[in-house]
């Protein structure tokens, strides 16, 4: 399936700016911070809001102490005097193109004028303008309300920031019929606007529309109207767990587009989910290898034998002989812990839905395999010795205990660290140092060869590969661990410098091959294996060029490159496994 995305979908600058202003609020530890009225119109960031410690303070609540954040809609200068007067710290989030409208009005009220809001009388946006009308405001949404306004003589009509343009010029003909004097103001934001011309050329090009918003914002309600009044078959939904996959799987394209409050995360998963709908289609072949080779990849077993093939390729680069052990100690911990990981980790429910919904369907087969896999992965591990069991323990324990707070309240009150996801990157580097633990040091403390040079050439092989592939998929879900309140590697650097960062990276891995083989440090290997940093180093130009989204194929390219080691290792290798 085609799935085309209107490029103006999802937040606009001043809920973009709300929420970077509340999520700063949160990382500077206010003790109590609420928000005056809901801070957007959309319930799944209304919800990682709550649970990250964020109340709502309904209008007419007493002010409690503590930082109060004006929502992006505004509130009338009279609701804003009480908030100062509880004496807290003010946080004004209102949108930038609202607060001109109110400017205006102020301004033109002060001369004696009365306002024309075109727009929905019960929207906040709406609420907070008539508050600085000085009592001659008035809402006209229809025919029917222009018709009993009031005799006026100075006037001026200003729009609702997200109404439809039609219907806004709809209400000026009929307001400028009784009254010819009235002074205009376009007040629509660009972006509204934009939205809804998109809208319509969307409809052009696809068979049928998607949008993604919340069934209580305005704005999203008018794109689903636009998009009707075209007559193309039209959806809505808040999340992609709302699409009928059979249903969509009927057409060849089919539009998204999104409401102003609606976070990017959440349209990734319904485009996401949209290019799989295919698979839903019965009776094709193509529908049978689809699932078998998702499974594949969502069950983690490809990436768990990505990570048996580093054992195996780690094991050649320090020339120990490798054997099917090695192989499955590292295959069962990445199993066990990737599974785990998923089942903790709320971020990743935001930013790769296919896989929420794989582990749903199939939620107590994954837990009792992966409990399976975990108890395999320490059982060989002490079967092959003190300190290979050891190594397991201590990786696995690292992973069990990640989200827990297990940092001293001494450093704790130093650092304000209070858990090892809370440092920066620390995800990143901890999974990076595990799998290097895991496929590289194993095989060698079990042989009767010391380490060597070839050994951390072989560590940081496999960490510096793992670093890599984590730091490409962290930039990709930078938005849902914001929300979440994740400190990754991409957030305390940004998507640009990660980027950068790990290309770099990549360069350093190829040079770190040919210059360790060229010493004979490590085998002629080294030199196959640099096309794996080669491969790397593509897959992170091709992301850069398009800014692909988390994808099966995308997946299937950044973990298959494990695999493309292990299968340059077992075509260089003359004895292939040993058992």
């Amino acid at each position: 399936m085609k799935v085309v995305l209107a490029r103006t979908a999802g937040f606009c600058i001043g809920v973009k700016r709300a929420l970077e202003l509340v999520l700063k609020a949160i990382n500077e530890n206010h003790a109590k911070i609420y928000t005056y009225g809901p801070l957007i119109h959309n319930p799944q960031v209304l919800d990682l809001l709550r649970e990250r410690g964020i109340k709502v303070l309904q209008v007419g609540e007493d002010v409690p102490p503590g930082l109060v954040v004006i929502r992006a809609h505004g509130i009338p200068p009279q609701e804003r005097s009480l908030l100062e007067g509880g004496g807290g710290p003010i946080i004004d989030a209102t949108c930038p193109r609202v607060a001109k409208v109110q400017a205006i009005i102020r301004r033109w009220a002060a001369r004696g004028y009365a306002t024309l809001i075109v727009g929905d009388a019960d929207h906040p946006e709406v609420r907070g303008l008539l508050g600085y009308t000085e009592g001659r405001g008035y809402v006209v949404s229809t025919s029917q309300d222009a018709a009993a306004l009031p005799d006026l003589k100075d006037l001026i009509v200003v729009a609702q920031t997200t109404q439809s343009e039609s219907h806004f010029e709809a209400r000026v003909r009929d307001i400028t019929a009784r009254f010819p004097q009235a002074q205009i103001f376009n007040t629509i934001c660009d972006a509204t606007a934009s939205r809804q011309a998109e809208v319509q050329e969307l409809a052009r090009q696809a068979e049928a529309l998607v949008v993604v918003g919340g069934r209580n914002s305005g704005n999203t309600q008018r794109l689903v109207e636009i998009s009707q009044a075209t007559g193309i078959p039209t959806y809505q939904v808040e999340t992609e767990q709302e699409l009928d996959l059979v249903e969509m799987s009927r057409y060849q394209t089919v539009g998204v587009t999104a409401g102003a409050s609606t976070p990017h995360w959440l349209i990734s998963n319904v485009v996401n989910t949209l290019k799989h709908a295919w698979a839903f289609r019965p009776g094709s072949w193509t529908n049978y290898l689809y699932r078998a080779w998702r499974f594949f990849l969502k069950s983690n077993l490809y990436v768990a034998t990505g990570a048996g093939s580093l054992s195996y390729t780690s094991s050649l680069l320090q020339q120990v002989e490798p054997q099917f052990t090695y192989f499955f100690v590292a295959f069962f911990y990445v199993y066990a812990m990737h599974l785990l990981n998923h089942f903790t980790d709320k971020a990743s429910k935001l930013n790769d839905p296919v896989q929420t919904m794989f582990y749903g369907r199939h939620r107590r087969f994954l837990l009792v395999t992966g409990g399976l896999s975990a108890f395999m992965a320490l059982a060989l591990g002490a079967y092959l010795g003190l300190l290979p069991f050891i190594f397991v323990l201590v990786m696995s324990s690292i992973g069990l205990t990640y989200s827990f707070k297990i940092i001293p309240d001494r450093v704790a009150r130093m650092t304000g660290i209070t858990r090892l996801k809370e440092i920066p990157g620390s995800k990143t580097m901890f999974t990076a140092v595990a799998w290097g633990v895991l496929a590289a040091l194993i095989p060698v403390v079990c042989s009767d060869q010391g380490s060597s040079g070839a050994t951390a050439i072989a560590f940081f092989f496999v960490a510096g590969m793992i670093f890599i592939r984590s730091g490409l998929f962290e930039i990709m879900a930078i938005e849902g661990d914001r929300v979440v309140g994740k400190e990754t590697l991409a957030i305390a650097l940004g998507k640009e410098r990660t980027l950068n960062l790990l290309c770099i990276g990549s360069l350093l891995f190829i040079g770190m091959l040919l210059g360790a083989a060229w010493a004979g440090v490590i085998p002629s290997l080294g030199y196959v294996l640099s096309l794996s940093g080669v491969y790397m180093l593509g897959y992170l130009l091709l992301y850069r060029r398009f800014m692909m989204e988390s994808s099966l194929l995308l997946e299937s390219m950044v973990e298959g490159n494990m695999i493309l080691a292990g299968i340059l290792a077992f075509l260089w290798d003359p004895y292939n496994f040993i058992l």
